[in-house]
């Protein structure tokens, strides 16, 4: 990527970037190493200017990362704007010589305008917008090119905006070269999947210059669904309920969630046979399975490098790790969720969606791409089923006696009607697969890496993987 900004504005680039709940960075001594802006969808001669620009930094172990950032510029300052601020400078050579005032063109409602417009006009020749959008009754794209936006403060690795409370468009901020998991997975579901996804209505994407011309996904255009509720502060809200009757039994406590559980099961069942049907899949054999428990062996020794304090459940993890050497195949392989949990679920009145297929955001695309076994996914929402539970204990000050016990019995009742939707009712009959032993090796693996980050960002947290990690050393 060539870098055409001019060395005003880098400093003021750089320092917005490493800010934000989105950058993927750690530590200190990240650099600017280029600045390759795309074509103007608006000009700053219109008095707001309006374009993406891809920023690569380079980290101080030389590592790189490329962010996209939708800027606009305006001539004179916005002050409800001012939190995307970035600062005062020139756009670059050949465009203004006066300072113009740039902001993240997400936290300008005008800017967003333009954004969308893209895709009801002409765009420029490195900035491809496609759009799928249906029509309304009348024969009109259920969104226009003045439709208004409201921007979502709730994500951490991109950023969205709600469009007239009917289409959701995702900006993806930390990009890599290629087709980006997420709107991958939306086009090859979209029809059979509608009912357990977001409807993809649009990508926008951009090539770069140069012999060595790269394509990138910057971001996609979704139906919103408005009247969902988010699986985790439903989980929650039931933690909540049950422990505010501590006479009832959970399942007739009012907000019972089990029901609620065995249909998202159910759910993630359809979406991964989906996912089986319309992209790649392998057979797993015993060499395979062998590669699996060295993989999983190799990230223990990792984390025992870095938290000596996991060494007391380290022989429990190598022989659940073990018994994948030993068991039976053929495993099916395939495209999975890849970052699983509650959060990643939405209840609306037609049944549960699933969201955000792009995998763990902080793993490179091959590792978020791979494939694997679909027990994966489940043993991540297995865990969530924990943490909605004890977290909820943690943050209310509860932690001792009955709750813990309650909240306990919450998390059993929940995974087990989750597996009984996610099994079906003669899967159990047809699968020869090694179920527990996958799920027993997946669930520890995730437990293990709960713990390093929670110690590391959310000290008050890690004694709910640390629980979790006693319970499974109890076998």
């Amino acid at each position: 990527m060539s870098n055409e900004r001019t060395v005003q504005g880098r400093r003021e680039v750089l320092d917005y970037l490493v800010r934000q709940r989105w950058f993927a960075g750690d530590g200190e001594g990240w650099e600017l190493a280029a600045i390759a802006p795309r074509g103007w969808l608006q000009r700053p001669s219109t008095g707001l200017g309006v374009r993406f620009e891809l920023v690569t930094v380079r980290g101080p172990g030389g590592g790189t990362q490329t962010y996209n950032m939708p800027l606009a510029y305006r001539q004179e300052p916005v002050e409800a704007n001012a939190y995307g601020l970035l600062g005062v400078y020139a756009p670059g050579a050949g465009e203004m010589a006066d300072e113009l005032y740039v902001y993240d063109a997400l936290h300008d409602p005008d800017a967003r305008q333009v954004l969308v417009r893209g895709f009801f006009g002409e765009t420029p020749d490195d900035t491809t917008y496609t759009s799928l959008l249906p029509s309304d009754d009348d024969g009109e794209p259920v969104i226009g090119p003045e439709s208004g936006s409201v921007l979502l403060a709730v994500e951490q690795s991109n950023t969205s905006m709600v469009i007239d409370e009917t289409a959701l468009m995702k900006v993806f901020r930390k990009v890599v070269a290629g087709r980006n998991p997420d709107v991958e997975v939306h086009d090859a579901l979209a029809g059979p999947g509608d009912e357990a996804i977001a409807t993809l209505w649009g990508v926008i994407s951009t090539t770069t210059d140069g012999p060595d011309a790269t394509s990138y996904d910057l971001a996609m255009l979704q139906r919103f669904l408005r009247t969902a509720s988010n699986g985790w502060d439903s989980a929650r809200a039931s933690v909540r309920d049950l422990l505010a009757e501590p006479e009832l039994a959970p399942e007739d406590a009012g907000g019972d969630f089990a029901g609620e559980s065995e249909r998202l099961g159910e759910t993630v069942r359809l979406v991964h046979a989906l996912m089986a049907e319309h992209l790649e899949t392998a057979t797993w054999g015993e060499a395979d399975l062998v590669a699996l428990a060295d993989k999983l062996d190799a990230r223990l020794a990792d984390v025992l490098s870095r938290t000596p304090d996991l060494e007391p459940y380290a022989d429990a993890a190598r022989a659940r790790y073990d018994r994948l050497r030993s068991a039976p195949v053929p495993v099916l392989a395939q495209r999975v969720h890849g970052d699983l949990h509650l959060g990643q679920t939405l209840r609306t009145t037609a049944g549960w969606k699933l969201i955000d297929f792009e995998g763990e955001p902080t793993a490179p695309l091959a590792a978020r791409v791979a494939l694997d076994s679909a027990w994966r996914d489940v043993a991540g929402m297995l865990r969530s089923f924990d943490y909605a539970a004890h977290s909820y204990l943690v943050q209310t000050g509860g932690g001792e006696g009955d709750q813990v016990t309650r909240a306990q019995a919450w998390v059993d009742r929940n995974r087990q009607a989750f597996l009984r939707g996610y099994d079906g009712p003669d899967s159990a009959d047809t699968s020869t697969e090694p179920v527990s032993d996958l799920l027993a090796a997946y669930e520890m693996d995730k437990a293990l890496y709960e713990y390093v980050y929670e110690r590391d960002h959310r000290p008050d947290w890690a004694a709910i993987p640390h629980a979790a990690l006693e319970r499974m050393l109890g076998g």
